[in-house]
């Protein structure tokens, strides 16, 4: 008798143990459809992605589930935040393959409506990317890195990650985006002989997540003290040393980071 309750309490950890494991929100199909149509350089193959089952499958998924709907899949704030860089990411993906073939995000709609009024469905509820961006990501985590993260198909955005954000290596993922973005001279130029900065109009127009972000842990006040954090050591050095600067914002590039065919 005893040996038959043993067996029986040990299917019902088991049981239990894998309900548990099947509770999470799978990243999988996203992630095959980035390892497949993202190249090195974060550029799209958006005809692959007009027809991409697994995009499609995310898409539909995203559609069903979100923090909201499903706390318990989302128990900590990484679960949260990829949850909506993900989501962001892929709504951006499905929006422009709907429309492709495009030269920019800016021929979807006129005045950036693709972002303002175009609308995405997830967890149930209609959301713009302006929305997701601005009053989800922006606000709740307040974290600046996710400006390196989030991808708006344009050359002037930092480069889409090939592979999906996943909590358990968030911010990991977070950090090495945020060093490509400042190391890469597209987004960050240090000219000694000038003594001219040229910085990402993104580090511009969300100047304030930034500095608040450095201040809050007194590591500086301003734009450049947020960007010293993923510098060289050297790069470090010459800026404390030449704190008179100039610095001057980038024109920001719309066009499509499509592939080259």
């Amino acid at each position: 008798m005893n040996k038959v309750i043993t067996f029986i309490i040990g299917l019902l950890f088991a049981g239990f143990a894998s309900q548990s494991r099947a509770e999470t929100f799978d990243y999988a199909p996203l992630n095959r459809t980035l390892g497949r149509v993202v190249d090195a350089k974060g550029r799209v193959d958006y005809e692959a992605v007009k027809t991409d089952a697994d995009l499609q499958a995310f898409v539909k998924q995203i559609s069903e589930i979100s923090p909201d709907t499903h706390p318990a899949l989302f128990p900590s704030r990484a679960d949260s935040l990829a949850f909506w860089i993900n989501a962001y990411n892929a709504c951006v993906l499905a929006g422009v393959s709907k429309a492709y073939p495009i030269a920019s995000v800016t021929e979807i709609s006129p005045n950036f409506g693709f972002f303002k009024i175009h609308r995405f469905v997830v967890g149930g509820r209609r959301f713009t990317l302006d929305h997701i961006e601005h009053e989800i990501i922006r606000p709740q985590f307040a974290d600046p890195r996710i400006h390196a993260a989030i991808n708006c198909a344009a050359l002037g955005c930092p480069r889409l990650l090939n592979e999906a954000f996943i909590p358990d290596k968030l911010d990991d993922q977070l950090n090495s985006v945020m060093q490509d973005m400042i190391r890469n001279p597209m987004h960050v130029q240090i000219n000694r002989e000038t003594g001219v900065v040229n910085l990402s109009a993104i580090f511009d127009w969300f100047s304030s997540d930034f500095t608040s972000y450095v201040q809050a842990r007194e590591a500086g006040e301003t734009v450049l003290d947020y960007v010293s954090l993923f510098l060289s050591k050297d790069e470090i050095l010459y800026l404390r040393n030449h704190p008179d600067l100039q610095i001057v914002f980038l024109n920001y590039d719309w066009s499509l980071n499509n592939q080259k065919k």
